[in-house]
């Protein structure tokens, strides 16, 4: 398949334009269909500049958790994370709402300033109503094909590894299928922070700060940074202006399964799944300046 490379530059409303302090100037990449001269469709790889107001964006933080069950999940958070809290230290000093969403760990949190500020956000007049569920496809991706199998669960450990981290998280006392207990604590969590894993929650929160620009980074990209009731596509389709920081993020997929290729490439397809039927992307780079973050074992 070919791609052709376009810049745009995009014309915004004043109502895009934040009066006083910094505006956040963003490049996003999308993909947008072309028909071929053979009737084919293809893609083209679009740039386009987008200027956001800080205070009318969101930064969600989906599922960093403190470990998982896949010992190479874990291995690639704690590489990633550091430079991530970079990202959300860059954001919040602008005026952004950092939102941390950590599923199933919200007992950790039920004390935090954030936790109580996020049950207590008053009920949105336009609240979706499937806004509190998962998301597992939306219309648009029907156009296309899913390019990652992860129909085995996606963990691509060494098997002699994977057992070694399965024991450690039982001598920690922690369920090796689900040992998820906090967020990871390289993300530090400010007291004005928001701090949930509920839809609704999130919801009311942007609504009521009239928030429609959202920034996406977590994992996994092809499960729950997509699926959650806060992830991409609940976003998409509600209607925000949503994008992924496409180098803040991994994916939950074995090399041993379609398309064959290696981890770092399948994480490459699930982004331009995303670019091509979701939402475009970003990176970091583009916040705290720099280069992007690249994996060390990243062979591409």
């Amino acid at each position: 398949m070919r791609f052709l490379i376009i810049s745009l530059a995009c014309v915004l409303p004043m109502s895009f334009i934040h009066a006083g302090g910094k505006d956040l100037d963003l490049t996003i990449r999308k993909r947008t269909p072309f028909d071929t001269p053979d009737k084919k469709t293809d893609y083209k790889v679009e740039t386009l500049t987008r200027v956001w107001a800080p205070k009318e964006t969101a930064v969600i933080v989906i599922d960093m958790w403190d470990t998982h069950h896949c010992y190479n999940a874990v291995v690639r958070v704690n590489e990633m994370a550091p430079r991530m809290n970079e990202v959300l230290e860059k954001c919040r000093a602008m005026g952004m709402t950092i939102i941390h969403a950590p599923s199933s760990c919200m007992d950790a949190y039920k004390d935090h300033p954030g936790r109580i500020r996020a049950q207590d956000a008053p009920r949105a007049k336009n609240l979706p109503k499937d806004i509190g569920v998962w998301c597992h496809m939306i219309d648009n991706e029907k156009k296309g094909k899913y390019p990652l199998d992860a129909s085995d669960g996606g963990c691509d450990s060494d098997p002699v590894e994977q057992e070694k981290h399965k024991q450690a998280l039982i001598k920690m006392g922690r369920k090796p299928g689900s040992p998820w207990l906090a967020q990871i604590a390289v993300l530090k969590m400010h007291d004005i922070d928001i701090v949930s894993d509920k839809g609704d929650e999130i919801w009311n929160v942007l609504e009521a700060r009239k928030i429609n620009n959202v920034i996406i980074l977590g994992v996994h990209t092809n499960m729950c940074v997509l699926g959650r009731p806060f992830g991409l596509r609940q976003m998409a389709k509600n209607g925000k202006n949503v994008v992924l920081v496409r180098d803040m993020t991994d994916t939950m997929y074995n090399p041993k399964m379609a398309p064959y290729v290696n981890h770092y490439k399948g994480t490459e397809l699930i982004i331009e799944h995303i670019e091509k039927f979701v939402c475009p992307t970003i990176t970091s780079d583009q916040i705290i300046g720099g280069k992007t973050f690249k994996f060390k074992a990243d062979p591409n």
